[in-house]
């Protein structure tokens, strides 16, 4: 049968609870989460847990927190703001007899490939897009990288902006954007971490959304042939600290890659 059709508990027998959820409350400031995120996104955790008495009520990223220095540039966002005033209430929970393709249909909803799960500690552990690749990594199928790229290549410009830069990002529905005439990208993770790290919550930038997109360090994508096959792009992906693959007119992500695993074309091996 397909394979979306198995439940999650058997396809990642050792390592569907291996990574504890992060978490920060509702009632820190965005700053935490800042420092914290750059370390997680990308990773089988990916997103931070958000609790209210060590209860689980919703999620915070990449998303929220771009979304929120597109509002509000400055030191006051990062540490005056609280997590409940940005987190998405969109968290999901799984049963531990979901099926992967119940899964997916519930990521295809919110446009987030994260979820968590109850583990034996009484706590939870995360299930992100990185974790999915364990199973594109030993299915059965003919299809190749080219046959899941839903993406055209997207650029930037050194000269654009941080403010157009991450807009795009919006506008595009994508993390990540290729530097122009290069296979090296800027992604949400990138962006934060530095953020974070060189301009201490934009407490050491008078308007950070003019700075250019040359002064950011950026990461390479992997350039593959068209007819690498899913396996193996799984393989490249999973073994990347920030996946990305570039065709010759397309890129892939975990995302493409894990929403492919409907497919009826797909079997467990």
């Amino acid at each position: 049968m397909p394979i979306s059709q198995y439940a999650l508990k058997d396809l990642l027998q050792n390592s569907l609870l291996s990574s504890p959820v992060v978490s920060v409350s509702t009632e820190d400031l965005v700053a935490e989460a800042a420092n914290l995120l750059p370390h997680h996104l990308e990773t089988f955790t990916d997103s931070l847990v958000v609790v209210r008495d060590e209860k689980p009520v919703g999620i915070v990223g990449g998303v929220e927190i771009l979304e929120g220095v597109l509002k509000n540039p400055s030191a006051d966002f990062f540490r005056k703001t609280r997590i409940k005033e940005i987190m998405c209430t969109k968290l999901i929970t799984l049963k531990n007899d979901a099926t992967l393709g119940h899964l997916l249909n519930l990521w295809k909803d919110t446009g987030r490939a994260f979820a968590i799960m109850p583990n034996k500690y009484h706590g939870y552990s995360a299930i992100s897009a990185r974790r999915l690749l364990e199973v594109g990594m030993s299915c059965k199928t003919k299809l190749t990288v080219r046959d899941v790229s839903k993406r055209k290549i997207l650029t930037f410009r050194k000269d654009q902006t941080i403010k157009e830069i991450i807009e795009s990002m919006f506008e595009n529905k994508t993390r990540k954007l290729i530097l122009e005439g290069t296979s090296n990208f800027i992604s949400d993770r990138i962006i934060i971490q530095k953020i974070s790290r060189e301009l201490n919550c934009l407490q050491c930038e008078g308007d950070f959304l003019i700075m250019k997109g040359s002064t950011f360090q950026l990461d390479g994508a992997k350039k593959v042939s068209n007819d690498t096959t899913l396996e193996e792009g799984c393989k490249l992906l999973y073994g990347m600290q920030s996946p990305y693959l570039l065709l010759s007119d397309g890129v892939v992500t975990p995302w493409d890659v894990i929403m492919s695993l409907d497919s009826e074309d797909i079997k467990h091996n």
